[in-house]
């Protein structure tokens, strides 16, 4: 990785859906990009699960253990 986009990755800034808020920390970004872009919701986990999904929240797998 190289140039712009080394700097774009190692900057705590949600590109998620063009959110665009900067944080702090990477640790930060986690927890904003977990509370408000990733849905935890177990109803919609449980269909997500039946259509096997991509991705989980490593958070969520973590609290339900």
């Amino acid at each position: 990785m190289t140039g712009i986009a080394a700097a774009s990755f190692f900057s705590n800034i949600c590109r998620f859906g063009g959110c665009g808020l900067h944080f702090e920390s990477l640790a930060e970004l986690i927890v904003h990009i977990e509370d408000n872009h990733i849905d935890t919701d177990p109803h919609q986990l449980e269909k997500q699960e039946q259509q096997q999904p991509t991705y989980v929240a490593l958070s969520y797998i973590n609290r339900h253990e």
